[in-house]
């Protein structure tokens, strides 16, 4: 009886293992691509940020310009305000970057990882493959084996009669 359940729990990890290769399989199809596409929505970020940065940079040079020639409360207050805002850019933008270095290393670690799921199911392909072939010579050689028995059966059998 315990043999029952033993080849019950191997069949049943069997069929686990299975599952969990086949949702590995699944997985590797979108895992490159989902690390690549938050890389580049990092780097489109990241340049967006650097294109607004630039523009405020000028906004400020314009307003220091304009302090410089007018020197009034206005035009102070201008200028403050534009160097809060290229601060605050400038903020955003180290917080992009580091959230797009973030993403180049994750996909870099990636893609090796990738290699070695594409590596296991090959080799897992290739094992059932064999495994498969293993199975059907061994049953094409059981039944030779049971026809050789009733073969041998039957002629000590004719020879008497």
């Amino acid at each position: 009886m315990t043999s029952k359940k033993f080849d019950h729990l191997i069949e049943e990890l069997e069929d686990q293992f299975h599952a969990l290769q086949s949702k590995m399989t699944k997985a590797r199809d979108s895992y490159i691509v989902r690390h690549e596409k938050d890389f580049d929505k990092a780097k489109k970020k990241v340049n967006s940020l650097k294109n607004k940065l630039s523009k405020e940079k000028a906004k400020v040079a314009k307003a220091a310009t304009a302090t410089k020639k007018s020197s009034t409360q206005s035009a102070s207050n201008q200028l403050k305000k534009a160097k809060a805002s290229v601060s605050l850019i400038g903020g955003s933008l180290t917080e992009a970057k580091n959230i797009m270095v973030t993403a180049e290393d994750k996909l870099k670690s990636a893609k090796p990882f990738d290699k070695k799921l594409a590596a296991r199911e090959k080799a897992l392909k290739a094992f059932e493959k064999e495994w498969a072939k293993k199975q059907k010579d061994a049953e094409i050689a059981k039944k030779k084996r049971a026809a050789e028995r009733k073969k041998t059966q039957k002629k000590p059998a004719a020879k008497k009669g």
